[in-house]
């Protein structure tokens, strides 16, 4: 009889940790843990996004509920990712503009003449983002651009759409080039060059508009891309802002 009860006993523990089987005897053979109600659900941890955070070297896997975010995260072994949500910031894609604050109309960023030099000779095009909207960006996403080192972010492959806006006065009466490129850095330096004709003379102001798609992986993510400009007569800019959305969460 106790060899009986013993195996008895062995079966019933194997049966325990092989499956587990909440209001039903027969749980799914693919399932380790099956829980069935037709009245009620299953409850996850609910944490804030700083209690959750503060969890001590998470699983790969882990799964909580961000009341902040108002949705589940999961941890996917390097950071938290969000999953769906009802979120005013969407998940995957958004879009936040940055607006320079000091370059205006009476107080303009002077591009010089560089239509004597061998090479473009371009520079950076300020922009020190004094207004920023982003309550639209992803949940994930920091900034879409570095004031401190004035450049635009990039993220693993993200792909980007990239809006480049700001007003051109040239003080010459002859006809001026205007070129824009983005400088992601060595080995790769700029890419997307885009050139724009001024050619209604001195003190005309030039609306400007710039918009491309682009994905920022490997040397983009590893510098950073700065707006780099150059005129091929002495031109005022001002007014100067970037709108940049993310298109597509790289995976």
């Amino acid at each position: 009889m106790f060899k009986i009860c013993l195996f008895v006993f062995l079966l019933g523990t194997y049966s325990l940790f092989s499956q587990v089987g909440i209001n039903t005897a027969a749980p799914d053979p693919s399932a380790m843990l099956e829980v069935k109600s037709d009245n009620s659900g299953m409850l996850m941890p609910r944490l804030t996004t700083a209690q959750k955070t503060a969890i001590a070297t998470p699983a790969t896997g882990l799964l909580v509920y961000d009341i902040d975010q108002e949705s589940f995260s999961f941890y996917n072994g390097t950071a938290w990712v969000a999953i769906g949500g009802t979120s005013a910031a969407n998940d995957f894609t958004g879009w936040a503009d940055y607006v320079d604050t000091i370059h205006d109309t009476d107080n303009p960023f002077i591009v010089g003449d560089i239509s004597s030099s061998i090479s473009p000779n371009r520079v950076t095009l300020p922009n020190n983002a004094g207004t920023i909207r982003d309550t639209q960006k992803p949940i994930d996403v920091t900034t879409f651009y570095d004031s401190a080192s004035q450049s635009i972010t990039g993220r693993n492959g993200d792909g980007v759409n990239i809006v480049i806006e700001f007003k051109a006065r040239p003080n010459t009466t002859t006809e001026s080039r205007l070129t824009i490129a983005i400088d992601i850095g060595a080995p790769v330096n700029e890419i997307y060059t885009r050139d724009f004709v001024l050619s209604k003379g001195k003190d005309v102001e030039h609306f400007y508009l710039s918009s491309f798609n682009a994905y920022t992986l490997g040397t983009w993510q590893a510098n950073g891309g700065l707006v780099k400009v150059s005129c091929t007569a002495s031109t005022d800019i001002y007014d100067i802002r970037y709108v940049i959305t993310r298109t597509h969460k790289a995976r």
